[in-house]
């Protein structure tokens, strides 16, 4: 039997992935060669919403055996985990001009990864700054241009 918590925050994910594929259509896919300001988004809501429907799919095909079942939190919803998530996105909204893609993304990124439940920082923040730089270039390469906030050069 699945863990309730565990299906409703996958829930969550895919009603937020649902969410950003809406919104970044509305602003324009364009096309791969000339890529609109809800390219990237879009692509990104695609894999969010895979992964959790993937997930979804696992979790509630799953059969445990008494033996294998771990007692949890007896199914306790971290509300305030989606707190953040959602403050923090909201927050990275707000920031993204003024502090630049590269800071504000790090950023948003180490606290969804902690969030999520990384425990050691060394791997939390490499794995940021790693997502970060491969998005950036990646997709300075396809001729999309970010935000550069603070770090903007002249």
């Amino acid at each position: 039997m699945a863990n309730k918590s565990d299906i409703v925050v996958i829930i969550f994910w895919i009603g937020l992935s649902l969410f950003v594929l809406t919104f970044s259509f509305k602003l324009g896919l364009g096309n791969l060669r000339d890529p609109g300001p809800g390219f990237m988004p879009f692509l990104l809501g695609v894999v969010l919403f895979i992964i959790c429907c993937f997930l979804l799919l696992k979790l509630l095909l799953k059969v445990y055996k008494r033996s294998e079942i771990v007692k949890e939190d007896h199914g306790h919803i971290y509300f305030w985990r989606i707190g953040l998530v959602l403050v923090s996105l909201y927050a990275y909204a707000l920031l993204l001009e003024t502090m630049g893609y590269l800071i504000a993304t790090f950023i948003l990124l180490s606290i969804l990864f902690r969030s999520a439940g990384s425990k050691k920082w060394v791997v939390l923040l490499v794995s940021s700054a790693v997502t970060v730089l491969i998005t950036f270039f990646a997709f300075t390469y396809l001729g999309l241009r970010f935000p550069m906030g603070i770090l903007k050069w002249r």
